[in-house]
């Protein structure tokens, strides 16, 4: 058997050219999610400015953020003086593991997003994971990771504008994006997500109005914790005050999370559930709101078990 040490000095020479260029770029998306060791991962690191701002992925593997990364604008900024305009990672390729270290990325501008992994055409970037750190973002979201987007869909605004299925469930393809042992935090929505079999567990969310919003059937989001800082939207096309929005998500389940809702907005809903049948809603504590879930049609159906409403105890 070639020994770990043989085997890394084939693979380093390889991949020492770019910024996320990673050597091995025809790994399955099950080797890359399990192999865990650092020692095999390829260092992100920016390498433009030398601000320690962005870092973008542009083939398949594994990867580790070395640095941390953070985003703010000055109060003045001085002619041609470059300031952060990319998401804090961008993924552009399938079959990556992107490992936060541990690490907190900070992204405090009116557009800086935290992790985009999105797909401009047919044929979805997928088997994407990301995990380990914080992400904290201002305006944006944290997460916005889709498979199709539609500058019409006027759903999120501009620069979020997902495709629209219309209630057909054969548009959404196979994705596999998870999400697991991060935290998550945003002055507004903390995560888009569209796609099919996606996965996000272990995570804590904190955020606004529209917290957490996940498009696509066969999901699983279990032993989480959002807590939603919930106020009355202001003016026509705000987001509503809800924690968890799922549509399109047939076949899903929602297990085991932890829910709290704070403010003082007149109406809260925990979960939202649209155009989504046989979902599975089991175990999750619900704190700051009347009901577990709404239903906003009659296609929609729940089999609740075993969740708990708790009052407000702040």
């Amino acid at each position: 058997m070639m020994s770990i040490m043989r085997l890394l000095k084939i693979l380093w020479p390889i991949g020492l050219t770019g910024i996320g260029v990673f050597c091995c770029n025809t790994l399955s998306a099950q080797q890359v999610r399990e192999s865990s060791d650092s020692k095999f991962c390829k260092e992100l690191r920016d390498e433009t400015y030398g601000q320690k701002w962005s870092v973008a992925v542009w083939e398949s593997g594994n990867y580790c953020i070395a640095e941390e990364l953070h985003q703010t604008w000055p109060i003045f900024r001085l002619p041609h003086q470059p300031v952060p305009m990319s998401p804090l990672i961008s993924i552009e390729n399938s079959s990556v593991m992107v490992d936060l270290m541990g690490l907190h990325l900070f992204a405090k501008t009116p557009i800086a997003k935290g992790i985009s992994a999105v797909s401009p055409h047919k044929v979805p970037n997928d088997s994407i994971t990301l995990r380990n750190g914080g992400i904290v973002t201002s305006k944006q979201p944290a997460v916005f990771m889709t498979h199709s987007w539609n500058i019409k869909n006027k759903r999120f605004g501009h620069g979020l504008s997902i495709a629209d299925s219309r209630g057909d469930l054969s548009q959404y393809r196979d994705t596999e994006y998870v999400l697991e042992n991060l935290t998550l935090e945003s002055d507004n929505i903390v995560i888009i997500m569209q796609g099919k079999k996606n996965i996000i567990r272990h995570c804590k969310i904190i955020g606004g109005n529209g917290t957490v919003n996940l498009y696509g059937p066969n999901m699983t989001f279990e032993d989480n914790e959002i807590i939603l800082n919930a106020k009355d939207p202001q003016k026509e096309g705000d987001e509503p005050a809800v924690a968890l929005y799922l549509e399109d998500a047939q076949d899903s389940v929602i297990r085991n999370n932890r829910i709290t809702i704070k403010g003082r907005a007149a109406k809260t809903d925990a979960i939202v559930v649209k155009n989504s049948a046989n979902v599975l809603i089991e175990g999750n504590t619900i704190t700051g709101s009347k009901e577990v879930y709404r239903l906003l049609d009659e296609i929609s159906s729940v089999k609740a078990t075993a969740n708990t409403i708790k009052a407000k105890g702040w």
